[in-house]
């Protein structure tokens, strides 16, 4: 227990049975429920992007309730702190709880299980009403049966035959059960009684180890990158300040944060709390309760229809965007913790994107493909991370020789803070890890790809969006991030698809959809943001590695019986574009692909040449190939000016982001940040700006107050009625 008669010498532990316990709650409630709220409730995602609604509500009901409450107690009983130092969580302990529920939020929903029941699953639903694909034999020949639950429905003729007696039952219960639900009424499947035995082949010796070996890549890789970006390159971490704000308390002991004492917070934060709990209480009684469009119009949100008024605008993709904006609240926040350079080139990426489309359309008159921007983006990515490891040349250098024995350890007495060559112990395990971890990830991917040269460029290209979307995060705070290009598509358009082959290309698209689909919810940056909290507490960090690979790792499991439960039951439809689009669109480009090889005689030659032999196949498309250019020489420019002239205005994030949706909804959030940060800097310097960080906080803790707030009706409405709630407001997007 702490001497609470003098603030403690020696920094308080962060593993504890409080903040395991915690850790627990929190990694259930995200990796358990989230997907069921997404896809049977349907309101606000309680994931959805790097800031996390449910994540952070949790932070803020330990920091105020559980710790608060404790404090009151003592206060009430006159026990002088004892209750608040044995059952409250000390900022060490409130960073862990921190840690692993962030972390957690990767695989419940976009990041990784919105996607993998359904793309395991739907594509054979929709394979009858798909003749190309049973033309060019796709599910049958080309993709491993070892993928699939049991029984394979390969041999089947048509939706009722083909199969034997007994595993055409099997059928029924695995896959139909799926399709239609299991659900009978109001009567739910317990979890022991769904088909999973039949997943466990494929889980045990396909899935698992594939997953478990990203993680420890992802995870390695992050820590890896830390000390570089945090230390070496003194990055912003601007979600991380915000989220290290519900943690820190007064001297590190037990209590409540100290973020909670401030007045300027509770002044951001009440005003945003009710003007959208109006906003909210207006839909449930919009005869009682006026919204906040009425009350207040434009406030939030304003239309001014550009593409009506001015219609050459319609010919550019995504100029839809300037028509009219949604103040987020949590956006327009992280602006204030951002560079300036960062927040107005967000602010101003649509409008750039617009006028560029407008000059394509004044010079070719053509419209300008989206397609295009995917290919530039896709150059963009690689430009950034070879820009990256060049920054990192010296210290990634001296970690790996360290890691592989190549260097002598420094001596006891050297100071590793001072020295760019000297890695720490963190970095140097990551080092090893990473690279075990990379070649198994490869080995896999080498079986599952039937070609190893395409494995080690998939890997190659997955580690690339995974580590600028992290890097993004990490500078620049977009809580809200998509790539907008794949893999394996960049691939096709750079080589062709002879020279990648018929066996990897249906593979490497198809599992796409589950890999790289939607990565708002990438493990890299939970990883990132939570890392830099913790090394700034002076948390060690070799201990923290393995606890977030565990916690990562249970979350998937949790999230993989939690939404088999969810789609057995309730059945895997309503999402729109996971159950939809995705299961069909990878595979109807993967059998155009074989048409056109067909069709040009490449085919077999292809099939039967070796993983190097196709590379003499190669052919691009030279559009997409001069836009991945295009991408990349536009990023190392735009550094370049960056390096050279410190005022320079525009950050390479412009290419990294443009044409993304996320880009295109929040532009204005993140111009008026902007704005306002423009005038506090000018009109009241440094101290002022400071002093104010506290107010922009209250801002984003409104709306994800309102947002758990959202949340809890929706359980609880279902729970006491059994419907779901009538009502969906969406107050963040994701």
């Amino acid at each position: 227990m702490p001497d609470t008669s003098a603030p403690s010498t020696k920094p308080a532990r962060f593993l504890t049975f409080r903040s395991a316990a915690f850790s627990l709650l929190g990694l259930f409630l995200i990796a358990g429920l989230s997907g069921f709220h997404d896809w049977v409730l349907r309101g606000t995602s309680m994931v959805g992007n790097q800031m996390p609604a449910s994540a952070f509500f949790y932070f803020m009901f330990l920091g105020i309730v559980w710790n608060g409450g404790w404090g009151a107690l003592d206060r009430l009983f006159g026990c002088g702190g004892r209750l608040r130092d044995r059952f409250a969580l000390s900022m060490r302990e409130l960073i862990l709880v921190m840690v692993v529920t962030l972390v957690s939020c990767y695989a419940p929903t976009s990041g990784l299980m919105r996607y993998f029941h359904r793309q395991l699953m739907l594509p054979w639903y929709f394979r009858w009403d798909h003749a190309t694909w049973q033309e060019q034999k796709l599910l049958t020949d080309y993709l491993r049966p070892e993928l699939f639950p049991a029984p394979w429905p390969g041999p089947m003729t048509n939706g009722s035959e083909g199969l034997e007696p007994a595993a055409l039952a099997d059928y029924a219960r695995v896959y139909r059960g799926f399709f239609d639900g299991l659900m009978k009424g109001t009567e739910r499947v317990a979890l022991w009684d769904l088909p999973l035995l039949s997943w466990a082949r494929p889980m045990a010796f396909v899935w698992g180890p594939l997953i478990l070996l990203l993680v420890l890549v992802l995870v390695s890789l992050q820590f890896l990158v830390h000390r570089q970006w945090s230390s070496h390159e003194q990055l912003a971490y601007p979600v991380a300040q915000v989220a290290g704000a519900f943690c820190r308390t007064k001297d590190g002991r037990p209590g409540v944060p100290e973020i909670f004492s401030n007045r300027l917070f509770w002044w951001g934060c009440v005003p945003v709390f009710v003007l959208l709990g109006f906003n909210y209480l207006s839909a449930f009684y919009p005869e009682s309760v006026p919204s906040l469009q009425a009350m207040l119009p434009n406030l939030r949100s304003w239309d001014v229809p550009l593409t009506t008024k001015i219609p050459i605008l319609a010919k550019v993709p995504g100029a839809g965007s300037l028509n009219g904006q949604t103040l987020y609240f949590t956006f327009f926040g992280i602006a204030y913790f951002v560079s300036s350079e960062i927040s107005l080139t967000m602010g101003l990426s649509a409008i750039l994107v617009t006028v560029f489309g407008l000059f394509f359309y004044s010079s070719t008159g053509m419209m300008f493909e989206g397609s295009l921007l995917d290919s530039e983006r896709a150059g963009a990515y690689v430009g950034y991370s070879l820009i990256l490891l060049y920054t990192g040349r010296a210290y990634f250098k001296a970690v790996f020789s360290r890691a592989f024995g190549l260097r002598r350890k420094k001596p006891a007495g050297a100071a590793p803070e001072d020295d760019l060559s000297a890695p720490d112990e963190v970095s140097v395990l990551a080092a090893r890890v990473l690279a075990v971890a990379f070649l198994g990830f490869v080995v896999v991917l080498s079986w599952l790809c039937q070609s190893w040269l395409m494995a080690v460029f998939y890997a190659l290209l997955l580690l690339v969006i995974y580590m600028v979307i992290s890097r993004i995060v990490c500078e620049t705070g977009i809580p809200f991030l998509q790539a907008g290009w794949q893999p394996a598509q960049a691939l096709g358009n750079l080589v062709g698809p002879a020279a990648i082959g018929p066996r990897s290309l249906p593979f490497m698209l198809w599992s796409t959809a589950i890999l790289t689909q939607d990565p708002r919810e990438s493990l890299m940056p939970y990883v990132g943001t939570g890392v830099k909290i913790a090394d700034d507490a002076g948390v060690k960090l070799k201990k923290l590695f393995w606890i977030v690979v565990a916690a990562v790792v249970a979350a998937v499991v949790v999230a993989f019986f939690a939404n088999a439960w969810t789609f057995y039951n309730h059945g895997p439809w309503g999402d729109g574009w996971a159950d939809n689009w995705t299961p069909k669109m990878y595979l109807d480009e993967a059998a155009r692909h074989f048409s056109t090889m067909k069709t040009t005689g490449v085919f077999e030659a292809s099939e039967n040449a070796g993983a190097l032999g196709r590379l003499a196949l190669a052919q691009s498309t030279p559009i997409h190939a001069h836009y991945m250019l295009y991408g990349l020489l536009a990023v190392l420019a735009v550094s370049a000016l960056r390096f050279r002239f410190s005022r320079f205005p525009f950050h390479p994030v412009l290419f990294l982001v443009a044409g993304t949706m996320p880009s295109q909804g929040a532009w204005f959030s993140f111009l008026l940040g902007w704005f306002v940060k423009q005038l506090v800097v000018r009109f009241g310097g440094g101290g002022v700006y400071k002093k104010f960080k506290p107010f922009f906080i209250g801002l984003i803790a409104g709306e994800i107050l309102i947002v758990g707030a959202s949340l809890l009706v929706d359980f609880l409405h279902y729970w006491i009625f059994g419907t779901v709630s009538p009502i969906r407001v969406r107050f963040l997007p994701g």
